[in-house]
């Protein structure tokens, strides 16, 4: 416990999706860890993976969790679809840490992102760690589809028509071809 705040935006995948180290067949268990010889240190490319929303948030949740003092802040945005100007406030949870502000930054008719504000109430421990594990397979298991496997990046770029039941018959394909803002127009 050495930090008095951590201040972040984690990858979310809109733009950019997350990676992290080792490869698919590291992380499945396939192939175990390795190390890069000598010779080939300075060329060597490291392999990477997808790292989906749940698991990075997962991950910050418990390294703040191990790092912060208690009485600590956890400050980190979090994506949000919004559904007739009201979003979903269902965040993800920590046992180390209480929830004591969210603010909302709308970026576009469908799409907005949180600032969350967390403070850490109690010591980190096994029992901690393992409910904490618990409580992120929970949330992993019943979290939003948009969210997950990089749907998300669909939720936010798709034509507006798409999400709400269609446009009509008399519209011309050039008006139904979708306006795009971002890296992949």
């Amino acid at each position: 416990m050495v930090f008095d705040a951590i201040i972040c935006d984690p990858p979310y995948g809109v733009r950019a999706g997350g990676r992290k180290s080792g490869g698919r067949k590291l992380l499945k268990g396939t192939v175990g860890p390795y190390t890069v010889p000598d010779d080939k240190r300075t060329d060597h490319i490291p392999s990477t993976a997808p790292y989906s929303l749940v698991e990075c948030v997962h991950d910050l949740l418990d390294l703040a969790a191990r790092m912060l003092v208690v009485g600590g802040r956890l400050v980190f945005f979090y994506p949000v679809l919004r559904e007739d100007d009201s979003i979903d406030s269902h965040y993800p949870d920590h046992p180390c840490f209480k929830l004591v502000a969210s603010c909302e930054q709308i970026l576009s008719f469908r799409y907005s992102r949180v600032l969350l504000t967390m403070v850490k109430t109690g010591p980190y421990t096994e029992d901690i760690a393992e409910s904490a594990k618990m409580k992120h397979l929970e949330f992993k298991e019943n979290h939003l589809k948009w969210l997950e496997d990089g749907n998300l990046h669909s939720a936010v770029f798709s034509p507006a028509d798409a999400q709400l039941g269609g446009a009509s018959d008399s519209k011309s394909s050039k008006e139904l071809k979708p306006k795009y803002r971002g890296k992949y127009v």
